[in-house]
């Protein structure tokens, strides 16, 4: 077949750039391939007995939030299932990318459904 006309073709879409030190795509592009629908992530929690009423038994908590959310919001959204653990006592982390900032989206760090962080107490 002959190739098509310049005129009437259509642009091929943009892939998203990539961060070549991170590897992560921008959070704009992120949350745009994603999209606003609310994800289930998964988060690994310590044994730790330090405090009873937070039940840190070792478990997996899955917990719905948006690629738009803070950490600090899905740290919230923990607080309901970890015996209202306060959310400056969690910390979370990626298991590529370290440490998850509060202040930052879970787009930022290109977190996605059945995605997995591991919880750490924050001892102060």
């Amino acid at each position: 077949p002959p190739p098509p006309d310049p005129a009437t073709a259509e642009p091929q879409p943009k892939r998203p750039r990539v961060d070549p030190e991170t590897g992560l795509v921008s959070e704009a592009d992120f949350a745009a391939l994603v999209g606003d629908a609310p994800q289930l992530l998964n988060v690994n929690t310590p044994v730790d007995d330090s405090n009873a009423a937070w039940a840190l038994k070792g478990q997996t908590v899955s917990v719905h939030c948006k690629v738009t959310d803070t950490i600090r919001a899905l740290k919230v959204a923990l607080s309901s299932h970890l015996g209202n653990m306060p959310a400056s006592k969690q910390q979370l982390r990626h298991p590529t990318l370290g440490f998850l900032k509060d202040a930052l989206t879970l787009a930022h760090f290109n977190i996605k459904a059945g995605d997995t962080l591991d919880l750490k107490v924050r001892r102060r």
